[in-house]
């Protein structure tokens, strides 16, 4: 694999598809579910991830132009490839849904799952028009990383809503929050010219900071109550994993910026 291949799966977030399935690990724990009951539910998140995140950095949009600049280059090197590999994720992430829920004997719970299933489709659509939104922007995020999260645990073994899975949904919603505005910090200055609106612009660098630390926590605290020891340090590990690997996309991504036309190569580009 060459470099500009590591880049494009680091820089488009493919790493997540991995977080997302500890995601749904960690939900499990606290529940206290089994996992054999799950089974190959277990892929469900990550292929949803992986969809939504080759689709939106497809969708380019004039604030990635100036706040991801190499990022933009490489999509659009890579376009049909990653079109094809997105094709590919939501077709099996369709298929298995369907596969879970013709195993109930309630055509109501089917159309329920089919519909639920298309949330990763109505994101990418309409995900644009909530970034209009300060708080909608980051909520919209949340609520739908929150459901891919719990909607394997619904579909694929017979746990109903309970104050766990609340929990739980609650839990996902803050820290997924807290990610995209601690994210929105260093873009700033590029949403500002774009004339786009954050939490993080709003209430600045620092007030910012506190939030994300505040919703961690809580998160955390929710995760501890609901599941114990395990769980929680999961979650720690979880927010680890995603702080090393967003360091190491920091470190890939140059501060040149893109203009149309650039070709991506070593002497350009920071590696």
């Amino acid at each position: 694999m060459n470099t500009r291949t590591t880049h494009v799966a680091l820089l488009l977030n493919l790493w997540l598809c991995i977080g997302a399935v500890l995601m749904l690990v960690i939900t499990i724990l606290a529940v206290g579910i089994p996992f054999s009951t799950i089974g190959i539910g277990l892929l469900l998140p990550a292929l949803a991830v992986y969809f939504i995140y080759v689709e939106d950095r497809r969708q380019t949009s004039p604030e990635d132009r100036i706040n991801n600049t190499y990022r933009t280059a490489l999509v659009e090197q890579f376009n049909k490839p990653l079109f094809y590999t997105s094709l590919t994720a939501v077709s099996i992430y369709q298929t298995l849904t369907l596969f879970f829920a013709i195993k109930q004997s309630s055509i109501s719970y089917v159309l329920i799952a089919v519909l639920v299933a298309q949330l990763p489709l109505i994101f990418i659509y309409t995900y644009d028009y909530s970034k209009r939104y300060p708080v909608i922007d980051s909520s919209y995020v949340a609520i739908t990383w929150a459901v891919l999260i719990l909607f394997p645990v619904f579909l694929s073994t017979p746990q109903q809503i309970t104050p766990s899975t609340v929990g739980m949904f609650v839990s996902w919603f803050l820290i997924v929050f807290a990610g995209v505005e601690s994210r929105n910090i260093s873009d700033v200055a590029g949403d500002d010219e774009v004339d786009r609106t954050t939490v993080a612009s709003i209430l600045g660098p620092n007030l910012t900071k506190y939030l994300v630390w505040i919703l961690k926590l809580s998160a955390l605290f929710i995760i501890y109550a609901l599941g114990g020891l395990l769980p929680t340090l999961l979650t720690v590990l979880y927010l680890l994993y995603l702080r090393f690997f967003r360091r190491i996309t920091q470190a890939i991504t140059p501060s040149r910026k893109y203009h149309a036309g650039d070709q991506i190569s070593s002497r350009n580009y920071k590696s």
